[in-house]
């Protein structure tokens, strides 16, 4: 009988143990993934023009003239928008209205942004006596009415 227990006690300790083997829980096993190697990605080389960003930002106006009769547009001043548009160097002419609009302006904080105003006949007695140009911090949507002078 001692023989006849220790076998049925060794079936049944090998009963448990192979129980608790079964494929459902067991992850299967896999070979090492290769490791890849990183590939670096390349920084945009940044020229210095034009500088900072090119926004959404909206620069607009009118040009206008003060006569006797009070202020009056004028039509057909060439806007000179030096960091207006994607290729720059923008340039509008004055509606009937004497209204002007560039959408798109490069800014970098802290920098103005180059614009003149000219028509013959007519001088910008704010612009700068060097370049021409008035220097306006744009930073969002600009309104910026201009009024010339007649010579």
């Amino acid at each position: 009988m001692t023989i006849r227990s220790n076998t049925w006690g060794l079936v049944l300790a090998l009963a448990m143990g192979v129980a608790g083997c079964d494929d459902a829980n067991s992850p299967a096993p896999t070979a090492p993934s290769a490791v890849q190697p990183s590939t670096p990605t390349p920084t945009p080389i940044r020229t210095s023009f034009p500088p900072g960003v090119l926004s959404d930002y909206t620069l607009s106006g009118v040009v206008l003239e003060v006569t006797v009769t009070g202020q009056t547009p004028i039509e057909g001043v060439a806007v000179y928008c030096e960091l207006c548009g994607e290729e720059t160097h923008s340039w509008s002419v004055t509606d009937s209205s004497g209204i002007y609009s560039f959408t798109g302006v490069w800014t970098t904080p802290g920098s103005p942004t180059p614009v003149s105003f000219s028509k013959k006949g007519y001088t910008d007695p704010l612009a700068d006596t060097s370049s021409g140009n008035r220097q306006i911090m744009i930073n969002g949507d600009t309104r910026l009415d201009v009024e010339l002078v007649r010579r």
